[in-house]
C-alpha cells in the first residue's frame, strides 16, 4: 500500500524522515489505530471481497493445472509467460499535469 510519494531526488531522505515518524508513535495508539482501520474497511465489505478475490486466484490455479495437464498450477515461460529475467526494465510513474 502507497500512502507517501515523495520526488526521486529526495526519496531516500524523505521515507526515512516518514519512518522515523511513524516510529515515534506510541505504540498503543498505532495498533488501536490499526484496528480501527481494519474494523472500517471489514465493515465496508472488504473481508469478503478479499475471500471473493483468493477463490479468483485459486480458479485461477485450477485453470491452469488444466491447461498444463496437471505439470503446473501456476503459467510458465514454457506455457506463454513472458520471461521476467529477459523484461523490460520498470519505469518510475510520473505525474502528469491534469
Amino acid at each position: 500500500m502507497v500512502s507517501k510519494i515523495f520526488p526521486a531526488d529526495h526519496l531516500a531522505d524523505q521515507t526515512l524522515e516518514f519512518a522515523r515518524r511513524i516510529a515515534r508513535v506510541p505504540t498503543m495508539a498505532a495498533l488501536l489505530v490499526k484496528e480501527s482501520v481494519n474494523q472500517s474497511v471489514d465493515a465496508m465489505g472488504f473481508n469478503t471481497a478479499l475471500n471473493a478475490c483468493f477463490a479468483q486466484h485459486q480458479l485461477n490455479h485450477s485453470h491452469w493445472m488444466e491447461l498444463s495437464r496437471g505439470r503446473t498450477a501456476v503459467r510458465t515461460t514454457e506455457f506463454g509467460m513472458p520471461d521476467w529475467r529477459t523484461s523490460p526494465a520498470i519505469e518510475p510513474a510520473r505525474m502528469r499535469s491534469p
